[in-house]
């Protein structure tokens, strides 16, 4: 009977236990059909378990807290209801100090609040403005509003701290201006050359011609040997003069772009090659012209390149040689070595004198000369011309030579698009 007692006493206590058990599930489903607490359905070997979502909350409400933004929640009419502590270092506080006071006392110009929160009807939920900072510094922020409406009742609100963004602007535009400032100097500079080498150009070139036109009246043959001498010197010198001046003013022109257009470059390099005919046939020269691609360039210029090019393969050919001269586009798949951007590689070979190693960096500056004037002729400007003209087509030229052997000039034109 003592048995049976204790039996019925432990199904009762059982009972007991399972009915809470009961009580707490139900109430744990009858908050999750209210929406106080989220959860989670699994099946697991065909049966369903459900897990309650207390802790993603607080993982949620962690990473506010950790994220490197500003976030608060507010009343629609301003009250700071939560802010994480970001914010709060951010305005030089800390959240007990923040949290209850409006945000407009935060603004630097609290009457920005309501403009914001009135857009906020309209879609706008981005803006650029000021806090204050306890220390009583502006920072620029940018805010992103969030109306929780209807799962809550309030506003989420991001704040991104921009004080290195707008250094970081204000020093871009800083440089931009020296940058403007300076180009604007350099045109300045440049068109003043431009001016000043056609003003001395005009005012040279009138006497020397007055003296070239004088000392060709002159009688060799009433002079004594030294004065016809001096006279073949003068002569000589005021004819380098006027080359010299005439080669600066073609420089000088090169310094602006000139209109573009498509020309054909082999049309082009036979028009030189007409102009140089007498040359041409005296050095008794052979130019090898293959297929050349059209180039959207200045006509003019690219005329002047080849005519600079051509004529001094033929200047510097070497007496007991033939010159043979080879134009030639080389295969479009090669990539632009200097700028890795395709292009179009034009090469002007020839198997003249050549140069020694040291001395192809010097060939492109202006005036520079590598042969005495009694050796060869020439003021030292047509190279630097040629590297002007490929820099005005946004190309560049380069050479490859040897002593004895010939020169290569390579032209690197970009590609057309």
């Amino acid at each position: 009977m003592e048995d049976k007692n204790k039996n019925i006493e432990s199904l009762h206590a059982e009972i007991a236990s399972l009915r809470e058990e009961l009580q707490e599930s139900n109430g744990m489903i009858n908050a999750i059909r209210n929406g106080d607490i989220d959860a989670l359905v699994l099946n697991k070997n065909g049966a369903s378990e459900i897990y309650s979502l207390q802790t993603a909350d607080y993982t949620f409400r962690l990473l506010i807290e950790k994220i490197s933004q500003g976030a608060l929640s507010i009343s629609r009419d301003g009250l700071i209801l939560f802010c994480n502590e970001h914010f709060a270092l951010l305005v030089g506080s800390s959240c007990e100090k923040v949290t209850g006071n409006y945000l407009s006392e935060f603004l630097s110009q609290p009457d920005h609040f309501i403009q914001i929160i009135e857009s906020l009807k309209y879609g706008v939920n981005a803006h650029e403005t000021f806090f204050k900072a306890a220390s009583g510094q502006k920072i620029p922020v940018q805010i992103t509003l969030t109306d929780l409406e209807p799962g809550a009742h309030g506003i989420g609100i991001i704040v991104i701290d921009l004080t290195e963004k707008k250094k970081h602007e204000n020093a871009l535009i800083y440089h931009q201006k020296i940058l403007e400032n300076k180009v604007q100097e350099l045109n300045s500079i440049n068109k003043n050359l431009e001016e000043f080498i056609h003003v001395i150009s005009h005012d040279l070139k009138e006497p020397l011609r007055k003296i070239l036109m004088y000392s060709d009246r002159i009688n060799d043959e009433n002079l004594q040997e030294s004065d016809a001498k001096a006279i073949v010197t003068m002569k000589s010198s005021a004819a380098r003069l006027n080359s010299l001046v005439d080669d600066l003013v073609s420089y000088s022109s090169h310094t602006m772009k000139e209109e573009f257009s498509k020309v054909n470059v082999v049309e082009i390099i036979s028009e030189v090659i007409t102009d140089y005919e007498l040359i041409i046939n005296d050095k008794k020269a052979v130019i090898q012209v293959g297929e050349l691609p059209e180039l959207y360039a200045s006509k003019g210029q690219i005329r002047q390149l080849f005519s600079n090019l051509i004529s001094n393969a033929i200047k510097y050919s070497r007496e007991d040689t033939t010159p043979i001269i080879k134009i030639t586009e080389v295969d479009r798949s090669e990539s632009d070595p200097k700028n890795n951007i395709p292009s179009v590689k034009i090469e002007i070979k020839d198997n003249g004198i050549g140069m020694e190693k040291n001395h192809l960096t010097k060939i492109f500056t202006i005036f520079q000369r590598l042969h005495a004037k009694n050796q060869y002729s020439g003021n030292g400007i047509g190279l630097a011309i040629c590297k002007k003209i490929m820099e005005n087509h946004s190309g560049y030229i380069t050479v490859d030579s040897l002593p004895n052997q010939g020169t290569t000039f390579n032209l690197y034109f970009p590609a057309a698009q």
